[in-house]
């Protein structure tokens, strides 16, 4: 991917009403310190400008953006409907919250939510809920919408958009081959955590008995204490099935890292307790 490295500060203040207007949920704080205060940012008014080449956000004020807490598909013919659907809203007066710093791309994550004459849209929450985005917690830091694994639920359980595709639905860890063909690009995997190691860097579930050929999630330290913290280290997860996203790397057999612990579903019991 390429991508404008263009980054322009916002200038525009907020009146009363428009705060007043802001959408339920944006000023809810996720953590203390940095993560409160990327989720609790100011939201301030802009405007999308036009879609680059690649697909991402260009705002009238804040330049490139990317919107936070999701992923467009990735091709056709749902990469286009979803590329439509923001299309749709260009121009639209808009409430914009920045939720981290910029990528190597130069984009902003953003949260937006149209203020117009209808009624409003939270763009993220929006583009999940008719299956036109995934919910990719890993690329955000903080993730500030859990809310979002709730909205997809429903779309996959709807067969809405992508989820109507087998390509992008859950795919059962025991399929070795399978995954191995997908290897590269996003993906949600589904299984049973067979056995866990921790190490001083980072801590490795197992889904298989050969872990130098199956499926194996890596989680570094940081986060791994941030599950434990949750009650859900390595006694609330051996033996339970899970439901993971990230992108699938070869490594022994295939793994990818979880970076954020809402990237880790519990299919037994709900999602990690917050």
């Amino acid at each position: 991917m390429t991508g404008s490295a263009l980054r322009t500060a916002l200038t525009i203040g907020i009146g009363t009403a428009l705060l007043l207007a802001a959408p339920t949920g944006w000023a809810q704080p996720a953590a203390g310190g940095r993560a409160g205060a990327a989720c609790t940012a100011e939201a301030r008014p802009d405007r999308l400008q036009d879609l680059s080449p690649d697909g991402d956000l260009i705002l009238a004020e804040l330049g490139p953006a990317r919107l936070a807490g999701i992923r467009l598909p990735d091709a056709p013919p749902f990469r286009d409907q979803a590329l439509a659907w923001l299309r749709n809203h260009a121009g639209e007066a808009s409430l914009v919250q920045g939720t981290g710093q910029s990528d190597r791309w130069g984009r902003r994550p953003v949260r937006i939510r149209s203020i117009g004459p209808m009624p409003p849209v939270d763009w993220s929450h929006g583009l999940v809920e008719v299956g036109l985005a995934v919910t990719d917690a890993g690329l955000d830091n903080p993730f500030c919408q859990p809310e979002l694994l709730a909205i997809e639920a429903n779309a996959r359980e709807r067969r809405l958009g992508v989820w109507a595709d087998d390509r992008y639905k859950p795919m059962d860890v025991d399929h070795s081959e399978r995954l191995r063909a997908r290897i590269g690009t996003f993906i949600l995997v589904e299984g049973r955590v067979r056995s866990i190691g921790e190490r001083n860097q980072r801590t490795y579930l197992n889904f298989g008995e050969h872990w130098a050929e199956d499926f194996t999630i890596i989680i570094p330290r940081k986060t791994w204490k941030q599950m434990s913290d949750r009650g859900m280290g390595a006694e609330a997860l051996k033996g339970r099935r899970i439901r993971a996203r990230g992108v699938l790397q070869p490594w022994q057999g295939t793994a990818f890292s979880i970076v954020i612990p809402d990237m880790i579903e519990r299919l037994e019991g709900g999602r990690l307790p917050r």
